[in-house]
């Protein structure tokens, strides 16, 4: 993590986050680092359908269509934080962590991050097994490395 943050500070850009399966654990692991204010400028967490609509402003048909978790959410969300927050780069996360779903159009363990970047939107598809716990820990760890390849 701290590669992607001397970067970002190196390079001068921003980063938001719109986090959904992560909970607030991308914005979180950033702020206890000294001086991350002049890189950061914000997260949400749009866990539900309703927070998704209402302050991400996804469409509800794409939602119904492709379903919670999926390549065209990550997109949506990381299109619209990154408009939010005006920032550089935005990385959104949305995934079945647990041992249930909460749509019947993705399985358990499936989790999509998307970055947003230079007006490009770069897609990974995980498949987890552990637990919720072990899960977030790993998307948070392929979160940067994924943007530590980009930078």
């Amino acid at each position: 993590m701290m590669s992607v943050i001397n970067k970002l500070k190196q390079s001068n850009l921003t980063i938001s986050f719109a986090e959904s399966c992560t909970g607030g654990k991308l914005a979180s692991s950033l702020v206890t680092h000294e001086g991350i204010s002049d890189i950061f400028l914000g997260g949400v967490v749009a866990y539900s359908k309703k927070s998704k609509i209402d302050i991400l402003k996804i469409d509800e048909k794409i939602i119904n269509k492709f379903g919670l978790v999926s390549k065209e959410i990550a997109k949506h969300m990381a299109i619209s934080a990154k408009k939010m927050y005006k920032s550089d780069i935005c990385i959104s996360s949305t995934g079945n962590i647990g041992l249930t779903t909460a749509d019947k159009l993705s399985s358990v363990g499936k989790v999509f991050i998307a970055i947003n970047f230079k007006n490009e939107i770069h897609v990974k598809e995980l498949d987890l097994t552990q637990s919720r716990v072990q899960n977030i820990d790993f998307i948070l760890n392929e979160v940067f490395t994924f943007l530590d390849n980009f930078l």
